[in-house]
């Protein structure tokens, strides 16, 4: 049992961010698996909450996009789950069962990847040792794997998809080139998203680059989307994970670097408190900062700064 803890632990990051993401735009999503704008924008996002908490009590129920045209269950495969097929039936099977659900039912799985995909078994045949006919129940599935795709060919399909953008680079992707295109991505959900949906937007887009670059630092995602992921709930638990592992390990070199990162992010955090947006020139500077007397200094100006005009010309 232990061992299969951290498997579980390391996947909650992408799990809350899809969770999110259909929330967000589930439509965007319905699109993605071949519906029509017209059909999708009739689903909306909604949890079965089972009746019966005894069939499964550790579950308060399972997300999904309905309309009064069916619903669909969709699952979000960011690590190896040999069973996720199985695991996607069986949910559909007692989401159906708990409300009595009999009309039409869509099950997509999306891949991060393709070796996600082809770890995944084939459903079970049953009835094997019968004399009736075998009952197969493959091919119930539609799946889409994300790393098949170019930036390009998701926002053509709709320019929301911008979000999984990420899976569409090599996980290998130099830090350089991925710092270019984490500005560029939170630029265009910047222009995308409406303002009342940006900052879960951009939540969502930073736990997505996490997930995929297990290399990248807390402070570069800060840097690249101007966007403080700390603020969140599903971001300090990917913190705490160790998927940010420079970080982490960092920490762990000594009470002053972590004291200084600290600061770093206090600062960060009064400054977008206090004024909204900070500019990303500011915020590569301050993540730059090393010295302990300076960020204290940094601090106080960030809390007794009028503007963020008086706040940078103390920080120049």
């Amino acid at each position: 049992m232990d061992k299969k803890k951290p498997k579980q632990t390391t996947t909650r990051g992408t799990d809350e961010a899809f969770l999110k993401l259909m929330k967000v735009s589930g439509s965007s999503l319905l699109k993605l698996f071949g519906m029509t704008s017209a059909q999708a924008k009739k689903y909306h996002f909604q949890a079965v909450v089972l009746k019966d908490k005894s069939l499964k009590p550790d579950i308060e129920g399972f997300p999904l996009l309905a309309s009064e045209e069916g619903r669909v269950f969709l699952e979000f495969q960011g690590y190896s789950d040999p069973f996720i097929r199985q695991r996607l039936m069986a949910e559909i099977f007692l989401a159906c069962a708990s409300e009595k659900y009999k009309d039409f039912v869509m099950a997509g799985i999306v891949y991060t990847d393709k070796k996600y995909q082809l770890v995944a078994e084939p459903l079970n045949t049953f009835n094997r040792f019968s004399e009736k006919t075998d009952c197969r129940l493959n091919g119930c599935f539609q799946e889409i794997v994300l790393s098949d795709y170019t930036e390009k060919e998701l926002e053509t399909i709709d320019p929301k998809l911008v979000i999984l953008a990420p899976f569409t680079l090599s996980a290998k992707t130099n830090k350089t080139t991925l710092l270019a295109k984490g500005n560029e991505w939170q630029s265009e959900v910047r222009k995308i998203f409406p303002t009342e949906l940006q900052w879960e937007a951009l939540n969502i887009l930073g736990l997505f680059i996490l997930n995929r670059f297990r290399k990248i630092t807390y402070e570069e995602v800060i840097t690249m989307l101007n966007f403080d992921l700390m603020d969140t709930v599903a971001g300090k638990q990917l913190y705490q994970m160790g998927l940010q592992k420079g970080v982490v390990k960092g920490e762990k070199r000594g009470e002053k670097k972590g004291e200084k990162k600290a600061l770093r992010d206090t600062i960060l955090e009064v400054l977008n408190a206090r004024f909204g947006v900070i500019p990303h020139q500011m915020v590569v500077q301050i993540c730059a900062m090393n010295q302990l007397k300076v960020l204290k200094s940094l601090h106080g100006n960030a809390l007794r700064c009028s503007d963020i005009e008086s706040f940078q010309e103390r920080l120049s």
